[in-house]
Parts: structure tokens; sequence; C-alpha cells
């Protein structure tokens, strides 16, 4: 489909600006909407001044975001449809478009340990931050939980800390395009206890921007009441966007509360950051 499409508008560029103004805006559109964005940007909007015409209007371009399945909230389509500077406007309509900037996914890499603990700063404690492949001890982690596997960290005797730091700028994300879309941070992860062994969990965000670092945490405990071991629990907050937002820190501390030899503290998986839009 799309090297026919390409096919189509390179004969058409052959033949000149005359032919491309005989075609209706609204069928150029429809053409547009099936090429893939990295295309238009690069090549289509250089053929003749009617098509860059066309992929200067931002409804254009709000349209390509839906096709490309990109869905934006009501508040954020709003915000991107006055913004004054159409330039702007234009180039984080692009860049959802081309499926290039962090938002809407997990900024967090190897979330569950499966490629071991690697992207992680470790500190470890008593018998060390380790992986199972699988829960032990307690249940297995629910599909709610919309994991691609099953394997998640564990704690020892001592506090185990893993942290991540996010540079928004590894995700083409630039101050200035944040401070447009104002997203909301959404963080989470799943945290469980053995059956047999009593432990707690903290996750702990720290927000980075033009002014004062901001924090955020979140404590879990086996020994809660109401809260049944084995069992898995979403940890989650969100945090308000904040003015030149550039990086993002996230950490994990967990350990056991019995001070038990071996891995028989909280375990965590699926870890979660999201620049929702």
């Amino acid at each position: 489909m799309r090297s026919h499409l390409i096919k189509l508008l390179h004969v058409l560029s052959i033949l000149g600006n005359d032919l491309t103004l005989l075609l209706p805006t609204e069928m150029c559109e429809e053409i547009f909407l099936y090429v893939p964005a990295i295309d238009l940007v690069v090549s289509v909007s250089r053929v003749c001044k009617n098509w860059y015409d066309i992929l200067r209007s931002r409804n254009f371009w709000f349209q390509k975001v839906k096709r490309e399945g990109f869905q934006l909230s009501a508040v954020t389509e709003k915000r991107l449809a006055e913004e004054k500077d159409l330039g702007k406007a234009l180039l984080i309509l692009q860049g959802l478009s081309c499926h290039l900037l962090g938002v809407n996914t997990n900024l967090i890499q190897n979330p569950s340990g499966q490629d071991g603990l690697n992207k992680w700063h470790v500190k470890h404690g008593g018998n060390g931050l380790d992986v199972e492949n699988a829960p032990v001890g307690s249940n297995l982690i629910p599909e709610e939980a919309g994991l691609p596997t099953q394997h998640c960290f564990v704690s020892s005797f001592t506090p185990c800390t893993r942290t991540q730091m996010i540079k928004l700028e590894n995700h083409k994300l630039q101050p200035w395009m944040i401070d447009i879309l104002q997203p909301k941070i959404k963080v989470s992860e799943w945290v469980s206890a053995r059956f047999d062994c009593a432990a707690r969990s903290t996750m702990k965000v720290k927000i980075f921007g033009s002014g004062t670092p901001v924090s955020y945490k979140q404590d879990w405990s086996s020994s809660t009441d109401g809260v049944e071991r084995m069992e898995w629990y979403k940890m989650s907050l969100v945090a308000d966007h904040v003015e030149g937002l550039c990086a993002i820190k996230f950490t994990n501390t967990s350990t056991d509360e019995q001070f038990w030899a071996g891995h028989y503290g909280a375990k965590t998986a699926g870890s979660s950051v999201v620049l929702h839009v």
C-alpha cells in the first residue's frame, strides 16, 4: 500500500504543479492520510506549494494523528489547537504522527527485570536484589497488570534500591513541547509479598524542571490492614506537570520485615512512568 501511494505521488510530482492543482484539496488530504507521516514531512511537502499548504494545516495533522491510532485527550487537543505558534504545534503533531515522541507510553526500560538488572542503578541490601522468572511464594501477576511476562524483582532482608533516570530529550521531547502539552505524569508498579514473610516497598518519583525538583512517594506494606499476602497490588500516583520538565527519576526501595536471609522481601513488577496526553 505504501509503495503504491509513494509511486502515485512521485508520478504526480513529475507531471508538475498544474496537475496537482487539478486535484481537489479534499482528495489530496485523503491520499496523504494513508502516506507514512515521515514521507509527508520529508518529501511530499516539497513537491509544490499546494501540497506544502495542505501539510501546513493544523486540521490535517489532527486527522493524521488519529489515523495513526494516537488518541489525544480533549484538553491536549484544545491546547494544540489554540497554540499561537503554528510551527511548534505542527512539530508536535508531526512528531506524534511519526511515533517519535515519548508520550502515552512507558518510559521505564526493563520494567519487570526481563533483562535482569539491566538499565537499573542498583544498591543491594542483604543478599542483594534479584529477579525471579515467576513469583516464588506469591500468586502469579494478574492479567489486569498487562505485563508480557511473569518476571519480577525480589528484595532481601535489608533495603534494596533500584533507580532509573529518564532524560526526556532521549525520547525526542524538548521542555517547550512538554510545556505546551502539559501532560499528567502517571507512575505505577505492582507489588506483592510471600505467604510466609512480611514485606514493604516504597515507590518514589522526583521530577526535574526549570525550578526546584518536586518529589512524590507511595508506601506499601503487607502488614497494612486489608492487605493479603501473596496477592498483587498496584501502587500508583499522578503528578502534575512542572514548567521546563526535562527529567524524571524513578526509585523503588523494598525489603522484608522479618530480617530473613535470602530473598523473602517485597516483589515488584511493571514499573511505569507515562506522560499522559
